[in-house]
C-alpha cells in the first residue's frame, strides 16, 4: 500500500490561510481572512466560467482553471505579509524573483506531483487565455464584495473612497464577460454571489473556541483541494478530478439556508436528518436554481444531492455504484462524469479532523475538539482506496 503524496506539513500550510487577515488597515465590521476570500473567488470563477460556456459557447478547460486557481492560492499562502497594493507593484519589477521564492517554499510539497515547473512558469508568465481572465475577474469581484461591506460600514475613513474607485475600475475591465455583466445588471445574480459569500460568516465548530477559526466557506475550499490532490494520487481521470474539486466546493452550499446543524443533533432526533435534507433541497431550488442557467442547475443538483454517494452518469442520467471500488474499476473514464462519494466523505472528515487537531496543537482545546478528532481518527485511520493509504494522513497528526 502506498502513501499519498500530500503531507501533513502541506496541509498545515493550507490552514495558515485561515489566519491571514485581509483589510487589516481598515475598520472592518467583520474579520476577513484569506482562506474565505479564495473560496469565494473560486465560487465566482465557477459562476463566470459556466456562463461563458452556456451563453457564449466558450470551451472552458476546467482542469486548467482549477490548477491555475491553486497556483494563485498557494502564492498568496506563501506571500502572507505583502499587502495587495504593494504586491501588485512588486510584481511589475520583481515577478520572477517572487515566483522563484514561492516555488522554493513549495518545492517539497508540489515536486512529488510534478507540478513545480508548471507553478514556476505560471507565476512568472501567466498564459493569456479565458481561464486566467476568469480568475482575474473573480479575484477582483471577490475583493469588491468584501470592500463594499467595509465601505458601507464607514465611508468616511481615510482613503476609502479612493480604494473603492480603484476596485470598481478593476472590475469594469471584465464587463465583456457574460457572467460579470450578469452579476452587475441583475439583482438575483448578485444575491447568489452574496449567498456563497455569506458562508464565511457561519463558523465551523461554532460551540467551541478554536485557533484558527474556520468558516463553512473556508472548509469547502479545503475539501475541494483535498479531493483534487487525492484524485491525482489515485490516478483518476480528468473529469473525476474536476468533479471532486467542484463537489468539495459545493457540498455545503445548502447550509447557507439552514445553517451548520451539527451531526449529534441530526443523529439524535429520529428522521431529522432526512427532514433537513428535504428543506435544504426545496430552499436551494427556490432561491438559487430558479435564477441560474441550466448547466449550473445540473451541476449544483449533482454535487449537493446525495453528495457522499458513489455516482456516475450515462446519457445524463445519474446512476449509483455499490462501492467506491466498483466505481473506480468500472467508471473511471471522462465519459461517465463520476464522483467517488466515499473519497469526498473522507476529505470532509479529514478537513474536520485537521480543524480540531491544529487548534489543539495551538493550545486551544475542548472536550468537543478532543472527542470529535478521536472519533474521526477511529473511523478513518485505516481507510484505503485503490491501494492508497488514506488513513496515513490522519495518523500523521496523532
Amino acid at each position: 500500500m502506498k502513501n499519498p503524496r500530500l503531507t501533513s506539513k502541506f496541509l498545515r500550510k493550507i490552514f495558515v490561510a485561515a489566519s491571514i487577515r485581509r483589510w487589516n488597515d481598515q475598520a472592518c465590521p467583520v474579520e476577513f481572512v484569506e482562506l474565505d476570500k479564495q473560496a469565494h473567488k473560486m465560487f465566482i470563477a465557477y459562476f463566470l466560467a459556466s456562463y461563458e460556456e452556456e451563453r457564449r459557447g466558450e470551451r472552458i478547460d476546467w482542469d486548467k482553471l482549477i490548477l491555475f486557481f491553486c497556483f494563485e492560492f498557494f502564492e498568496r499562502m506563501v506571500l502572507t505579509d505583502i499587502k495587495p497594493p504593494v504586491f501588485h507593484k512588486l510584481q511589475k519589477h520583481h515577478r520572477n524573483e517572487l515566483a522563484e521564492f514561492v516555488t522554493q517554499e513549495l518545492a517539497s510539497d508540489l515536486e512529488p506531483y510534478g507540478l513545480l515547473e508548471n507553478l514556476d512558469s505560471y507565476l512568472k508568465s501567466p498564459p493569456k487565455c479565458i481561464e486566467t481572465e476568469i480568475l482575474r475577474a473573480s479575484h477582483f469581484y471577490a475583493s469588491k464584495w468584501e470592500f463594499d461591506i467595509i465601505y458601507h460600514f464607514n465611508p468616511l475613513m481615510y482613503d476609502v473612497e479612493n480604494i473603492k474607485k480603484i476596485i470598481d475600475l478593476e472590475v469594469e475591465q471584465f464587463y465583456h464577460l457574460k457572467g460579470i455583466s450578469q452579476i452587475i445588471l441583475y439583482k438575483k445574480s448578485q444575491e447568489i454571489i452574496t449567498m456563497f459569500g455569506q458562508l464565511r460568516f457561519q463558523k465551523r465548530w461554532s460551540q467551541t473556541p478554536r485557533v484558527p477559526e474556520t468558516s463553512v466557506l473556508g472548509h469547502t475550499l479545503v475539501v475541494a483541494i483535498l479531493g483534487y490532490f487525492l484524485s491525482l494520487d489515485l490516478g483518476l481521470c480528468e473529469r473525476m478530478r474536476v468533479n471532486h474539486f467542484l463537489c468539495g466546493l459545493f457540498h455545503d452550499l445548502p447550509e447557507i439556508l439552514t445553517r451548520d446543524i451539527i451531526s449529534p443533533i441530526k443523529r439524535s432526533v429520529k428522521g431529522l436528518d432526512e427532514q433537513i435534507k428535504k428543506i435544504e433541497e426545496e430552499s436551494v431550488r427556490e432561491k438559487i436554481l430558479a435564477f441560474v442557467p441550466q448547466n449550473i442547475v445540473e451541476d449544483i443538483l449533482y454535487f449537493t444531492q446525495n453528495e457522499f454517494s458513489n455516482r456516475y452518469k450515462i446519457e445524463h442520467m445519474t446512476h449509483y455504484a455499490e462501492s467506491a471500488k466498483d466505481l473506480l474499476e468500472l467508471y473511471d473514464e471522462d465519459r461517465y462524469d463520476a464522483v467517488c462519494g466515499e473519497l469526498m466523505k473522507f476529505c470532509d472528515r479529514l478537513s474536520a479532523f485537521l480543524e480540531a487537531r491544529i487548534s489543539i496543537a495551538h493550545g486551544i482545546s475542548s472536550k468537543d475538539l478532543e472527542e470529535g478528532s478521536k472519533g474521526i481518527l477511529e473511523v478513518s485511520k485505516d481507510q484505503e482506496l485503490r491501494g492508497l493509504d488514506l488513513g496515513a494522513l490522519l495518523r500523521d497528526f496523532r
